[in-house]
């Protein structure tokens, strides 16, 4: 009976870890790791050794071809143009929510992504200065991955690998990342709360996607800490924080001088007519979730957000919602081509904004 009941423990553990493990870096450790750096009397990582004993640097880790079944998410794209279209949202694009580098990489247009070290060179214009930037004097180290200079890992350690250690081996994307540990961060953006889409949002829809934390902020000087803006607004600080760059007057009235991040489009929906009531074809009442222009919600759940305005704080405007991480083939990163609208491009603008399109 012993062995019996010990078999059957054994079954259930098999069974049932996985279902916590799954997002967890497996496999053999040769799949990302090297002992001795060399094969045969060759080196195993061409640039030479890269600390933590692995065999690739980030990017060449995450280079590759989304086809929805790889579980490492690919950003960079080398020997093909990702499919994108419109908004990078439809039944045949493989890009992921971060988009792509691929435009900035291998096209070398500056305007389509973030500028980082090991990509691609400075941007011609900007330099290490990033747009709304606050920084005096400017960053002296070009965007990496992760660290100090990055936007992944613990941004108080320099090397990129080292401000990584611990995060893959103890991720998982079944939990809401509560941003207490780098591990339990969003996306390993050190202290960013969110619920992880398990495939990163390979050809999302409202019953599929990333959940977003936002807050809906009190007023300029709130950092809303927590939320992704948050940590966009750690370098371009005028477009979330700075002073007087939000609204006159009391926060959310007057007249905008930025566009609002962390900012509840219930406060306005019912102001210029209803125009924010009918966010994405809806009536200001369970309007249905957009991935095309994305929001926030202060929800912390695991329950995933497939509709806006059935609850507190669950329409929040972040800078993901017009914008994304890595990189686009639009100009400022953006999402659709706005400024190829009304003649051609996409206005993706009209989402939120129903009666401007």
């Amino acid at each position: 009976m012993r062995r019996a009941a010990t078999i059957v423990l054994i079954l259930a553990w098999v069974i049932l870890v996985p279902l916590h493990s799954i997002a967890k870096v497996t496999g053999p450790c040769v799949n990302c790791h090297t002992m001795h750096n060399s094969q045969a009397g060759v080196s195993v990582v061409a640039e030479g050794p890269v600390p933590c004993l692995l065999n690739s640097d980030c990017i060449g880790c995450h280079a590759g071809i989304n086809d929805g079944s790889n579980t490492t998410p690919y950003v960079l794209m080398t020997d093909s143009v990702p499919i994108y279209e419109s908004t990078g949202t439809e039944a045949d694009t493989n890009t992921l929510a971060g988009g792509n580098f691929y435009w900035v990489a291998i096209s070398g247009l500056d305007r389509k992504g973030h500028n980082v070290a090991g990509v691609v060179g400075l941007d011609s214009t900007l330099g290490n200065t990033p747009p709304g930037g606050v920084e005096d004097p400017s960053p002296s180290k070009q965007l990496t991955c992760a660290g100090v200079n990055g936007c992944h890992g613990d941004r108080d350690v320099y090397s990129p690998y080292k401000a990584m250690s611990g995060a893959h081996h103890n991720n998982d994307m079944t939990l809401w990342k509560n941003g207490t540990t780098l591990a339990l961060s969003y996306r390993f953006l050190d202290e960013v709360q969110g619920l992880e889409d398990t495939d990163y949002e390979y050809r999302p829809t409202a019953q599929h996607h990333n959940k977003y934390y936002g807050k809906d902020r009190a007023g300029e000087a709130d950092r809303a800490e927590g939320t992704i803006s948050s940590l966009c607004g750690q370098c371009h600080g005028n477009f979330h924080n700075g002073s007087g760059e939000i609204a006159s007057g009391t926060f959310g009235n007057g007249v905008w001088l930025r566009h609002p991040t962390d900012f509840d489009m219930a406060r306005a929906k019912s102001r210029s007519g209803g125009e924010y009531a009918g966010y994405n074809g809806g009536t200001g009442t369970g309007n249905p979730y957009s991935v095309v222009s994305p929001v926030a919600t202060s929800d912390t759940s695991t329950n995933l957000n497939t509709t806006v305005f059935s609850g507190t704080d669950d329409a929040i405007v972040m800078c993901l919602s017009c914008h994304r991480a890595h990189g686009t083939p639009n100009d400022a990163i953006l999402r659709w081509d706005y400024k190829g609208w009304p003649a051609g491009g996409y206005n993706g603008c009209a989402i939120c904004h129903t009666e401007k399109d």
